[in-house]
């Protein structure tokens, strides 16, 4: 099986949770001072690819370390959409492009 990567590019330029913070790198040592390069990451954890854990919303939910990769890794089926850059895929379009193409 053929496994493909859907995960964003952490920076400062990736879409965020409404209201939380950007992404901010802080160098914290440096190659010339300290021998090292380290930086800090300052982020939500809403921020970027990830998964809510049930338990997240849900007050006797799964926990993240309770949910299999098996459930998280699937077959997948391309859906030809024309839309606009940041335009959302919308269950209509999905539910059109079944009743075209089953």
């Amino acid at each position: 099986m053929k496994i493909l990567d859907l995960t964003l590019t952490i920076s400062g330029k990736i879409p965020t949770f409404p209201g939380s913070p950007k992404p901010n790198f802080i160098q914290w040592e440096n190659l010339k001072d300290d021998g090292y390069n380290l930086e800090l990451l300052f982020l939500s954890s809403h921020t970027g690819t990830h998964l809510d854990a049930p338990y997240h919303f849900l007050e006797n939910g799964s926990k993240i370390h309770e949910i299999s990769l098996t459930r998280l890794v699937r077959e997948a089926v391309l859906i030809m959409s024309r839309k606009k850059a940041n335009q959302s895929i919308t269950k209509s379009d999905i539910q059109k492009f079944e009743k075209k193409c089953g």
